[in-house]
């Protein structure tokens, strides 16, 4: 693993959501596009960070997380995780061109219950230029980030 992938610091998101990024990372946030995470370099990947509190119509038939995320019109593709501590999330990725650059987007959708009604939902994405999806730098990071939104801790309410 890249040195600086082990060299964490501690990231307690809007007071929600605890989770580690690389200790050199860049922090930035923004009460519309919530927090944005990356290293100072020409090609690095970023991170960026938003929560969503949602509330589930008593109607529907959800009654787990991953029933959640099952719902949602996120990639229908992707499989659902159920973690150990009940949470559940989503991986999946899309190509995209940004100012005439192609570029990969790695999503990660982490989900919460925490009342019968209500549900917390955690995007995670991270954008890489697609030219560097071989590097071992990246794929490290892929994995770091997935290892992360798996073992991200909600804040009690």
């Amino acid at each position: 693993m890249s040195s600086d992938l082990k060299n964490k610091k501690l990231i307690t998101y809007r007071g929600i959501l605890s989770f580690e990024i690389p200790k050199n990372w860049i922090e930035e946030y923004d009460d519309n596009d919530g927090g944005t995470f990356y290293k100072n370099s020409p090609k690095s990947g970023t991170l960026r960070v938003k929560i969503i509190s949602i509330k589930v119509p008593e109607s529907s038939n959800i009654v787990n997380t991953a029933d959640v995320l099952n719902d949602l019109t996120l990639n229908k593709g992707s499989k659902t995780m159920v973690l150990p501590n009940k949470n559940a999330y989503k991986m999946f990725y899309e190509e995209a061109t940004d100012d005439g650059l192609d570029i990969t987007i790695y999503y990660w959708s982490l989900v919460q219950s925490i009342q019968f009604n209500k549900t917390r939902l955690v995007n995670f994405s991270y954008t890489v230029l697609s030219e560097e999806l071989d590097s071992e730098c990246v794929r490290q990071e892929i994995d770091f980030i997935t290892y992360q939104v798996e073992n991200a801790i909600f804040e009690p309410l």
